[in-house]
């Protein structure tokens, strides 16, 4: 009798872990899937450099989440990254980029983590702000910054952008959240001076 119970008991064990692992294939393959759609509609776009970075970080994506087995919420963290920058959410995707690196990882991981998300950023960076006139050239620093993992580099640059006087409604909460990220000192200085402008005599008159 024990026999017979060990032997149900390895079957199911089996069985367990065979439904365990095609379940993480199976969100392996939607990540996929989501990778793929964003490389589609990269491509439709027209922009070269959109594709570039698409590719980019569909394959970092991929190797952070196989990486990441047996952490299914960072996972699903990455697999919503994705799934809000697919959807045309700016803001919710950076925010969920940076939540990647808030979370207890190896060092191996938090470096690819990073990764991700400055690519991300970048995507993002590239897609919102690339037709936006009179700043082609902080565009491409800030791409090419964050491509390479220095985000310090991109600075100068991030602020010229969100100091556009053409950013439209959308385009300012996306260039704040960015500040917010890369550069909250920036911002911190910004509020700062605004405070001080409005102490003086007359100001806002």
């Amino acid at each position: 009798m024990n026999h017979i119970v060990k032997v149900l008991f390895s079957s199911a064990v089996l069985v367990v872990f065979g439904l365990a692992t095609a379940t993480r294939a199976l969100d392996l393959g939607s990540l996929t899937s989501l990778l793929g759609q964003l490389q589609t509609v990269s491509k439709a776009a027209g922009d070269s450099k959109l594709v570039s970075l698409a590719g980019d970080l569909a394959s970092k994506a991929q190797s952070l989440y196989k990486m990441l087995a047996g952490n299914s919420a960072v996972q699903g963290q990455l697999t919503g990254a994705i799934q809000a920058l697919l959807g045309g959410k700016g803001v919710t995707a950076l925010g969920a980029f940076s939540k990647l690196t808030a979370a207890k990882l190896t060092s191996e991981q938090m470096k690819l983590a990073k990764d991700v998300g400055n690519v991300g950023s970048a995507y993002l960076v590239q897609k919102n702000f690339a037709t936006l006139e009179g700043a082609q050239g902080d565009v491409a620093q800030i791409v090419n910054s964050l491509r390479k993992g220095e985000p310090a580099a991109a600075l100068p640059a991030l602020q010229g952008v969100a100091q556009n006087a053409k950013l439209t409604p959308t385009q300012k909460e996306l260039a704040g959240a960015l500040v917010d990220q890369y550069a909250p000192e920036m911002k911190k200085l910004g509020n700062a001076l605004k405070e001080g402008l409005k102490s003086l005599p007359g100001f806002g008159k």
